[in-house]
């Protein structure tokens, strides 16, 4: 009998990682291969294997009745729903929900939120790590012609799509441009600041919807087609102010990546906000959903001069929870934060 089981989402039209194989690579690193398989509907139809706990990927084709029959026989010990797509609402049909209230009370997301009212055990799921990280942060620690954070050429950065990002708000979920609207803001308020990177790319209907909204923006946009991850950390890395506002939902890779860069994070509001990987909240500046990000540079630029050391805060805070951005066994304090919240 397996440990774990994760049955991947099959109705996403997206990437493996999406699916359901993040969770599973994730659950790997801490437990081997041997204890966690992964498998998708047709391929549990066709075997229904046996394991403590199985993971639900969504959304789904499985049946009500193929939801059914995952506890039937003593097949497993505990069934959990998931799923990561950036979406606010939950990924079941009205069958599936009513079939898996029957089984469990969890669902995990990449993020939490506590404006959810979904009645249910929320949890969080492991994002995908990047090697491309991990080598930039081994680089900047261990090599001794740069191990020292050069001095900033920079005031503020960012770089990004200028995609919308959908919040809960007054019990509704609405989208704003919270990507564009910072850095429209920045430039046009406070044009003295330096200011690194810009927007690229993002979806014809998105430019041209900005178009519309505010006429010529290619002045927010960066002025080359594409820009590298050692050139882009680099940047980071001189930069005081680094901008985390949401992606497509509130979460973002960039909070990590700004967090190791060093410098002093301006972030979406994640005061009542959390992913798996905690951050270090108070030690960052939280911008409310559709609140001028201006005051939190401003707050951000002074934490800089007089914190000097809130860099190595923030490394040796994710250092509990990964090995230079990585998942680790020899960091246990993440699977024993994951594990919690499913007992």
């Amino acid at each position: 009998m397996l440990d774990w089981l994760v049955i991947t989402a099959d109705r996403t039209g997206v990437g493996r990682g999406v699916r359901g194989y993040t969770l599973a690579w994730f659950l790997q690193t801490y437990f081997g291969r041997r204890a966690v398989a992964h498998c998708t509907p047709d391929q549990w139809r066709a075997s229904r294997p046996r394991a403590d706990t199985l993971f639900v990927g969504l959304p789904s084709s499985l049946t009500a009745d193929d939801i059914e029959r995952l506890a039937s026989s003593g097949r497993c010990r505990r069934v959990v729903a998931f799923d990561y797509l950036d979406q606010q609402p939950l990924q079941w049909s009205a069958d599936q929900e009513a079939a898996l209230r029957r089984l469990t009370d969890q669902y995990l997301k990449p993020w939490y939120e506590a404006a959810w009212d979904y009645d249910l055990r929320m949890g969080l799921l492991p994002i995908r790590t990047s090697r491309r990280l991990t080598a930039a942060i081994l680089a900047s620690r261990c090599a001794p012609r740069i191990r020292r954070r050069p001095e900033p050429l920079y005031d503020v950065a960012f770089l990004g799509q200028p995609n919308t990002t959908s919040v809960w708000k007054a019990g509704q979920i609405v989208s704003i441009d919270q990507r564009f609207n910072w850095l429209r803001e920045i430039r046009s308020e406070a044009p003295q600041l330096k200011f690194w990177g810009g927007l690229m790319g993002g979806s014809d209907e998105t430019t041209a919807r900005l178009r519309q909204l505010h006429g010529d923006v290619s002045h927010l946009y960066h002025p080359t087609g594409k820009v590298n991850f050692w050139t882009y950390f680099r940047a980071l890395r001189r930069s005081r102010v680094l901008l985390a506002p949401g992606g497509n939902a509130p979460w973002s890779y960039r909070h990590y990546e700004g967090l190791y860069a060093g410098g002093v994070v301006v972030t979406i509001d994640y005061r009542r906000r959390d992913m798996l990987v905690p951050l270090p909240c108070e030690n960052m500046v939280h911008v409310p959903d559709d609140a001028p990000v201006l005051p939190a540079v401003w707050q951000a630029l002074a934490m800089s001069r007089q914190r000097p050391s809130l860099g190595e805060e923030n490394f040796a805070w994710l250092q509990r929870y990964l090995r230079f951005g990585a998942y680790s066994r020899r960091r246990p304090a993440l699977m024993e934060r994951f594990l919690a919240q499913l007992e």
